[in-house]
């Protein structure tokens, strides 16, 4: 529902010629990304509750299996055409969606230090490496005069005409087996109700790192049960090559 948001208020009547302008720019935003960072997108589908993700799980998995997982650094994957930022930036970004996914994770799991290369931890752990794909800042001296137009209208200052927003490619894989058992690609570009998001320059892309990490446990913690949305899906919504 939250992505669906976005084509409505690209379609509202115009407020001020300013701002009708500068509205263009809300109605870009962050996608689905096919970057190659996962090991495969074959059988990646959206799913029942998470129409506008592409997720596989291995038939037959389930987390009762597991009581551990390890986290890797997250990775900076940028998708074609994506912005490019310092490496200052990129640092920070990366750590800040490693951090999500420790919190989220740890809610239901033992969080393990990495044994290193060739180091197996055993049964019973998961692996979890997570790439951000692209990135899209708020530009808060655009929203605000913005928003300001429209209050001096009477309006409800919900046009935002720089909305930031992330894409990420998750793979999780039995740190035993190496065998992977899910894969996600998602997505979230900033809302309304985010409104300190507006006027930090990646306050979006932080939100959209935690609900990547959040969908990551419920598709772990879902497991087996976790279906497909249409059995003979045709492939519309998938995740598709990035521009």
């Amino acid at each position: 529902m939250h992505r669906a948001i976005i084509p409505f208020f690209c379609g509202l009547p115009r407020v001020v010629a300013a701002t009708s302008v500068l509205a263009v720019a809300a109605c870009g935003g962050q996608g689905l990304t096919q970057t190659g960072f996962l090991t495969s997108y074959s059988q990646m589908h959206p799913q029942k509750g998470h129409a506008y993700d592409s997720i596989y799980v291995r038939p037959g998995f389930s987390d009762a299996a597991y009581t551990a997982v390890i986290v890797e650094p997250v990775a900076w994957v940028p998708a074609r055409k994506a912005p490019a930022r310092t490496p200052r930036t990129i640092a920070r970004l990366e750590t800040v969606f490693h951090d999500h996914l420790v919190k989220s994770l740890s809610r239901h799991f033992t969080i393990l230090p990495d044994p290193g290369p060739g180091g197996d931890p055993g049964p019973g752990v998961l692996r979890v490496r997570g790439a951000i794909t692209n990135t899209r800042r708020a530009l808060w001296w655009v929203n605000v005069p913005a928003q300001a137009g429209q209050l001096a209208l009477g309006a409800v200052p919900l046009l935002r005409p720089s909305d930031g927003g992330a894409s990420e490619e998750i793979e999780v894989r039995d740190a035993h087996t190496n065998q992977p058992v899910i894969r996600i690609a998602t997505y979230n570009n900033g809302q309304p109700w985010n409104i300190i998001g507006s006027y930090e320059a990646f306050g979006h892309a932080r939100r959209s790192f935690s609900l990547a990490s959040d969908l990551l446990d419920h598709e772990i913690r879902a497991g087996a049960t976790a279906k497909v949305a249409q059995a003979g899906h045709t492939g519309q919504g998938t995740a598709t090559p990035s521009l």
